[in-house]
């Protein structure tokens, strides 16, 4: 463009004359460039500010899941005094969050539905002592080389905080399956479609049954 510019003046204007408008444009492209530098600047800022905002828990263990195994592991470890973190990606989502009614365990009515259950248990960890966190994990770090910290070594990223943790556990649950779905295993999924033969297979005795699958 200043080439252009340069051009028409040159075939148009005496040199004085051409040269004082040149400078001219070229302070007025100017003020019209630096508020972009300044505007990406501030962006910059407030990012940085918000991330030192971004609050950060620290514990002596982390749990990632709010299923049985991760609130079972934090009923422990709280009586125990231990400072605990669970963080839970969606507490209605898990296998035992969606089973209609509980039949085969221990001391459980069968009437219980699988979402009651696990109420009880989340209930049961923070009663003792457990943060129970409903959080979106992102990104874990599990070495004192990554984290740079000699005590809390294990970091679990979430858009929201950060936790720094002593200990770390993955009790991330059994719907985390990878692979190609089977038409209709979504909708049909506690009705029909079981994951587990010991504990769904006396529901449909003498019917008719497939297998899905090797392992």
């Amino acid at each position: 463009m200043t080439k252009t510019i340069a051009a028409i003046i040159k075939n148009t204007m005496t040199a004085p004359s051409a040269l004082v408008l040149l400078l001219a444009l070229c302070r007025t492209a100017s003020s019209f460039v630096s508020p972009i530098s300044r505007t990406t600047s501030t962006i910059t800022t407030t990012a940085s500010t918000t991330r030192l905002r971004m609050e950060v828990i620290e514990c002596d263990v982390a749990i990632v899941g709010g299923g049985p195994a991760g609130c079972t592991c934090a009923l422990y470890t709280s009586r125990a005094d231990l400072s605990t973190v669970i963080l839970d990606k969606n507490p209605a989502s898990g296998a035992l969050a969606i089973t209609s009614h509980i039949a085969n365990y221990p001391g459980v009515e069968s009437a219980m539905s699988g979402e009651e259950l696990l109420d009880q248990m989340r209930n049961q960890a923070v009663q003792y002592g457990a943060r129970y966190e409903r959080a979106q994990v992102f990104m874990i770090d599990v070495s004192e080389d990554e984290t740079g910290d000699g005590v809390y070594t294990k970091c679990v990223y979430t858009p929201d905080y950060t936790v720094k943790a002593r200990s770390l556990v993955l009790a991330t649950g059994a719907m985390g399956r990878v692979g190609k779905p089977f038409p209709g295993e979504k909708e049909y999924l506690g009705s029909g479609v079981s994951y587990c033969a010991t504990c769904d297979a006396a529901f449909y005795r003498d019917s008719v049954v497939a297998v899905y699958g090797a392992s």
